[in-house]
């Protein structure tokens, strides 16, 4: 999922004085589906995909880390890619794991003490949170057609699911037989955006970017 940010210019009200803003929308320009294929390939199509000379040192490259996916990150990474992994927890907050260069590319030479970041565990609740608030803002478009109607019927199946025995809600599709391949992914975009994108580029986040609740997917698309 091929996510572009487009800023646009919202003019101020001059009676009220109130400046001109920049707003962020988020593109989804591009999907594709990999289900049924090797990791191997799954590496080869991405890498040819970031060799396109407009996302080539202009993009950043999230995958989902969680569980098997350790071992397509590292195929990635063979191919001279640097994707930023994203650990799904059950914690309370996001921790960021950083490790040498050396162990994650297994590089040596001068860089060999150089430590950087080898992936994000972030709560599933927060990642739920960030494409709340995204979608609430009204700041992410997907163009009418195919993908836009697997999202929106992904989107409608995405329950959270409260656990009678610790009070904790898990978020997942509805029933086994639904994907929510296109929301994992979404999420993750969504969570990078608010807390890594814009909050570097802004401290100052809008109220609307610190609500937590009230995601009725339903009421999307």
């Amino acid at each position: 999922m091929l996510f572009q940010d487009n800023v646009q210019i919202i003019d101020g009200i001059k009676t009220l004085d109130t400046p001109d803003r920049l707003i962020h929308y988020y593109d989804i320009k591009n999907i594709e589906q990999y289900q049924g294929l090797g990791y191997e390939e799954m590496a080869g199509r991405i890498a040819a995909v970031m060799q396109n000379p407009r996302l080539r040192l202009n993009t950043d490259l999230i995958v989902d880390g969680t569980g098997v996916g350790e071992a397509a990150v590292e195929m990635i990474r063979k191919r001279g890619l640097y994707p930023i992994p994203i650990i799904f927890s059950g914690g309370e907050e996001p921790r960021e794991h950083y490790a040498g260069m050396g162990e994650v590319f297994g590089s040596g030479g001068k860089l060999a003490g150089a430590r950087i970041l080898k992936e994000i565990s972030v709560p599933k609740k927060d990642l739920v949170a960030a494409g709340s608030v995204i979608l609430q803002q009204g700041r992410v478009r997907l163009a009418p057609g195919r993908w836009k109607e697997e999202f929106g019927k992904q989107l409608a199946k995405f329950k959270g699911k409260i656990n009678e025995r610790t009070g904790n809600t898990k978020y997942e599709a509805a029933t086994e037989n639904d994907h929510d391949d296109l929301i994992v992914c979404f999420l993750m975009g969504a969570w990078w955006i608010l807390n890594r994108r814009e909050r570097n580029a802004n401290p100052e986040r809008t109220a609307a970017q610190n609500e937590t609740a009230g995601w009725e997917p339903d009421d999307y698309m």
